[in-house]
């Protein structure tokens, strides 16, 4: 597996694979899977509404609903030291999300720049 890794990080761009703010990093969908195959303990966050789950989610991804009133508190309970990758729809409420969680002091943060949407376009696995 790390050999893999090392052949896709040779072969792709940085620039196109992902754009890191400090602790904050966005991927796309490839880097996102690869991220989910290779780590250990990740916690996989799937910030959208309940309504929106209903189209299938990214395996073993826990839910927080963004809009829910239990959003904040769910997310402070969270351990900092724990790798996170989370997404939503579209990038925009997990990139805000990101952000929340880098004020709180966490530590690893990886963002789904395309969300769910890019994900099934791209024929990425999906569960019910």
């Amino acid at each position: 597996m790390k050999r893999t890794i090392l052949i896709i990080a040779l072969l792709m761009p940085a620039g196109l694979v992902m754009a890191q703010q400090g602790v904050i990093t966005s991927v796309d969908s490839e880097h996102f899977k690869m991220l989910m195959d290779s780590l250990e303990h990740e916690v996989v966050i799937d910030l959208r509404t309940p309504e929106e789950l209903a189209e299938g989610k990214i395996p073993g991804a826990i839910e927080i609903d963004f809009f829910g009133p239990g959003f904040e508190p769910a997310i402070k309970k969270l351990d900092r030291d724990k790798v996170y990758l989370v997404y939503c729809a579209g990038g925009g409420r997990s990139s805000e999300t990101a952000d929340l969680m880098k004020e709180l002091g966490f530590q690893k943060i990886y963002n789904l720049e395309e969300g769910f949407n890019g994900w099934k376009t791209k024929k990425m696995p999906v569960s019910r």
